[in-house]
This record gives structure tokens, sequence and C-alpha cells, in this order.
């Protein structure tokens, strides 16, 4: 069976076990939910499921994926008066999977802002997606520009505890993560989703113990 026929099927039978099942709350499917596709969003990027029956890529799937890293990155945005004209164009281009041209048309845009923190922070997610999802050294050198730049500028920490995740450190993104929330504004456009996801990794590492990197590989 091809590997995301089988994905979707086990992710739609995991989320139907939670309501049916289970009987919870919506509350509480919701945090379930949110566990599947934090799950699903880090097959996109880090697995092969398409192989070996075919060489295809899952494009669609990996579109998908960028398409919500960046709605939260464009939610974090802290000034989108100068960077929108390029951001704009440069997300346009990793909608449809080319993240090296669009980290090379931020770049452009950096060379005449080179202290725009939101542009610092776009190149750090069109590195990190270019790279499945790695904090590469050249991704981490960007989002250290955003901070450097905004010092309270939440994608970095963001970002940065989201690769832990990939990586298998749910601890150390859970830890990461309650912090950026701690300063978080009320009214933050990302607030909500973060609450989620992070309720969700909670409920995982409640129900399995502690998780480190020796135990989780590929969430």
């Amino acid at each position: 069976m091809n590997g995301w026929v089988a994905l979707f099927l086990l992710s739609a039978v995991s989320l139907s076990g939670l309501v049916l099942i289970g009987r919870l709350q919506r509350a509480l499917w919701q945090v379930g939910a949110a566990a599947i596709l934090l799950a699903m969003t880090g097959y996109v990027l880090q697995g092969r499921p398409s192989l070996p029956s075919s060489p295809a890529k899952p494009v669609a799937a990996k579109r998908e994926a960028a398409e919500a890293l960046i709605l939260m990155r464009a939610d974090m945005d802290q000034s989108f008066g100068i960077a929108k004209k390029w951001l704009v164009t440069a997300d346009s281009f990793s909608r449809v999977g080319d993240h090296q041209l669009s980290a090379a048309y931020i770049q452009s845009g950096l060379s005449k802002y080179p202290e725009d923190a939101d542009m610092w922070s776009a190149l750090g997610v069109q590195l990190m997606l270019a790279s499945e999802g790695q904090m590469s050294v050249p991704a981490k050198l960007a989002f250290d520009k955003t901070h450097q730049f905004w010092p309270q500028h939440p994608a970095p920490e963001y970002f940065q505890g989201l690769a832990d995740l990939f990586a298998g450190n749910v601890p150390s993104a859970i830890s990461r993560w309650e912090k950026l929330l701690e300063t978080a504004s009320p009214k933050a456009k990302w607030r909500a989703r973060l609450e989620s996801q992070l309720a969700a990794l909670k409920a995982l590492q409640v129900g399995t113990g502690p998780v480190g990197s020796d135990t989780v590989t590929n969430p």
C-alpha cells in the first residue's frame, strides 16, 4: 500500500478511535487531533513514504506542511511593512516547493534591508524546509539574526522547538514552547495554535512517559 494512503488511513482510524471509542469530550479529542497533525507534519518533512514503490515525491503533502509553517511564521511577523514586498513573493515560491528559490529571493531583500527581523525569520524557515525540517547551520544563523534585530521575536524559539520535536527531543520542544507562551501577548495571532500543539505534546508525554531523542526519532 502506498505510504501516504496508509498514513491518512491510520490517522483517520486513530482520530475516530479517540472520538467514538474513547468517547472523549470535544476539548480532549481536539488535543488528540493536534497530536496526529504534528506527527503527520514530521512525517511529511522527514519521512520517505513514497519509497521504494515509487520514486515520485509526495508533492501535495509537502506543500501542505510548508503552507502550515509559512502561516505560522506569517502570524509571528512583527512588522509587515518593508518585508511584505519580499515575503509575499518568497512565500509563493515556497508554496510550489521551491524553497531554495524562496530563500534566494529573501536574501535579495536582506541585501537592501539587512536588519529586517521578519525577513531573517522567513529565511530561517525556508532553509529549514530545504533541509527537510532540520535546523541546519544556515537556518540557525538566520534565526540568530532575527533575535539580534528583534530580541522578542517569537519565531526563533518556536522553530527551534519544532526542530527539537522533529529530532525526537520532545522535552526540549515542550520547554521552549512553554517559555515562549509565558512571554507571549494574549492577543498574539499564533498563541492559540501553539497552545494546542503544546497541549498535544504534553498529552503524548503523559500517555507514553518521558520521551527523549533515544526513543522518538520520527514523530
